[in-house]
């Protein structure tokens, strides 16, 4: 593109270059020199067309229907042939979802250590957040057209699930789930990426430190001026309509999910109950869950005894554990040198 036959200052050269260093996709040089006649206003008004137009043209060929089964990848290199653009310019097609639409992407089958799943993957742009998020849904038999199918709703932990953490029941509560459909033969598991009750990854860190200090998972929240739980369910009617499912007999132990599956129109049969054995470091954050959240689950923190021994019932922990006070935190030593050994207060 030929520019204004104009001289310019060394300054209106470096400015010129920094403007083209500074984006990929700067179509036009504004030059600081009052002697060119209008030459970069013009030059700036037909680069912002231009790009509209090549804007328009990508999402005209990226978009996707609801019902399409197209891979990521196909999808990249159809829209891209039909297109012109290269892998650089593409826009990733989840850009386009529709407001509050959840789009079926692909099902695959998934071996696992658990055994044989189908693995269905789908794009959902959040009603109030318009995020974009990918949920997928694991599915043990053909849950096509019926009722009461099992279901677990569950919420993405990457601390525990990827990390170990020791901290929640989260990794074991999935496990629970994965089992239970592949044992009954039928059944869904839906993992939707709301890490930490929606707050995201980096908070719930940031809650993780303020929880050291003693605070528990609701206060330690709060003062990080952060919600006690925002998750929302609407990905998870879209799914269950998309199966054809009837009714599901849920997977929880949280009424709260079970009255915002119920407002996005989710016919809840039954519950399930997802009750996990608590440990040293988890014990806290259940009793919060219970207590101050209205999770059932029985006491189930109670189970165990400062020593570590987990039993089967409260009865039994109460019978047989150990609930001597030892006074320990995360920084001190007992007299054998074991830092947090026999409990954590």
């Amino acid at each position: 593109r030929k520019l204004p036959d104009t001289k310019m200052t060394t300054a209106a050269a470096l400015a010129r270059t920094a403007s083209i260093a500074s984006s990929s996709h700067n179509d036009t040089v504004v030059m600081n020199n009052t002697n060119n006649g209008g030459g970069g206003r013009k030059l700036l008004a037909r680069g912002t067309r231009l790009r509209e137009r090549r804007q328009r043209r990508r999402r005209r060929d990226v978009t996707i229907s609801p019902s399409s089964s197209l891979s990521a990848d196909s999808a990249s290199s159809s829209s891209s042939s039909q297109s012109g653009t290269t892998n650089d310019e593409f826009i990733p097609q989840s850009y386009w979802v529709a407001e509050s639409q959840t789009q079926f992407i692909a099902e695959t089958k998934l071996p696992t250590d658990k055994g044989f799943y189908r693995l269905r993957g789908y794009r959902h742009r959040g009603p109030k957040t318009h995020v974009i998020t990918e949920p997928t849904c694991m599915i043990y038999g053909n849950v096509e057209g019926l009722e009461n199918v099992p279901v677990r709703v569950h919420d993405a932990c990457f601390t525990s699930e990827v990390l170990g953490s020791l901290k929640c029941d989260c990794k074991q509560q999935l496990d629970m789930a994965l089992e239970y459909i592949r044992d009954n033969e039928l059944g869904v598991v839906i993992y939707l990426e709301q890490e930490g009750r929606g707050i995201g990854l980096a908070n719930k860190i940031a809650a993780y430190k303020v929880q050291e200090s003693g605070a528990d998972t609701v206060d330690a929240n709060r003062k990080l001026g952060l919600p006690d739980d925002i998750r929302e369910y609407s990905a998870v009617r879209n799914i269950v309509d998309d199966l054809n499912i009837k009714s599901v007999a849920l997977m929880t132990n949280n009424p709260r999910k079970i009255n915002e599956l119920e407002k996005e129109g989710v016919n809840v049969t039954s519950r399930i109950p997802c009750v996990t054995k608590a440990n040293l470091f988890s014990e806290k954050y259940l009793e919060a869950k219970e207590r101050r959240m209205s999770h059932v689950l029985n006491d189930s923190w109670r189970y165990f005894d400062n020593a570590g021994q987990v039993f089967e019932s409260k009865d039994e922990a109460d019978a047989k554990g150990d609930f001597s006070d030892y006074s320990m935190t995360w920084d001190e030593e007992d007299e054998l040198g074991n830092i947090a050994a026999k409990g954590i207060h």
